[in-house]
């Protein structure tokens, strides 16, 4: 992945019911208009078989999505001709420590080394009805299906190159549900959806990586 990672926290629907409540109190007393963007800065890229490190003292947990891929550069492209610069997609794990609040830049929970494992991108033509699953240790923990998704593949690329050029090699997590994994050192994480290969990472202590 030679690109930037773009992310989309609250495109959930699970995400808006369960932070409805907060986002009616004050200052802002109505939940946000337009999607909420965060980036997964290079440190935090690592790809199928690397270790995700477990920082001591912390709660870790796997965020199951995909990422769509950015084919060429794109600047203010509209939802009609999204899937013209869209080069494929791939799993992804949006790693995360728990999400405290949407109020500010979440950097201390998702900017982590090692926390977005990305996999080998697919040519699919449509992850609107996706159901991405995933396993800890061989087991399915969670699922869930794209279809739930406030906003889709070509509307969260039409958005974000209304103010930022996109360029080839690019990458925009499409977000998760509120309901994550809480992981430990020594479990493998695996993650499926139909037409993908699948991504899988040991979960490492920090102090045993070397």
């Amino acid at each position: 992945m030679k690109g930037s990672v773009f992310a989309v926290a609250l495109n959930h629907r699970s995400q808006l019911d369960a932070w409805h409540e907060m986002f009616e109190k004050a200052p802002y007393k109505t939940p946000p208009k337009t999607a909420v963007w965060f980036i997964k800065p290079r440190n935090t890229v690592i790809r199928g078989g690397e270790p995700i490190p477990y920082p001591q003292g912390e709660t870790v947990q796997s965020g199951a999505t995909v990422a769509l891929i950015v084919g060429k550069a794109a600047r203010k492209v509209s939802v009609e001709n999204a899937h013209q610069y869209i080069a494929g997609y791939a799993l992804a794990n949006d790693v995360s420590l728990p999400e405290e609040s949407f109020y500010r830049p979440a950097i201390k929970a998702k900017c982590r080394d090692g926390f977005c494992p990305l996999g080998e991108i697919a040519t699919v033509d449509d992850v609107n009805n996706l159901t991405i699953v995933t396993e800890i240790n061989g087991r399915e923990a969670d699922h869930w299906s794209t279809t739930d998704l406030q906003r889709n593949a070509a509307e969260l690329l039409s958005a974000l190159s209304e103010f930022a050029t996109l360029n080839p090699g690019d990458a925009i997590l499409l977000g998760t549900p509120q309901s994550r994994i809480t992981l430990r050192p020594g479990d493998r994480v695996r993650i499926q959806a139909t037409g993908f290969p699948a991504l899988e990472n040991p979960v490492v202590a920090e102090g045993e990586l070397a």
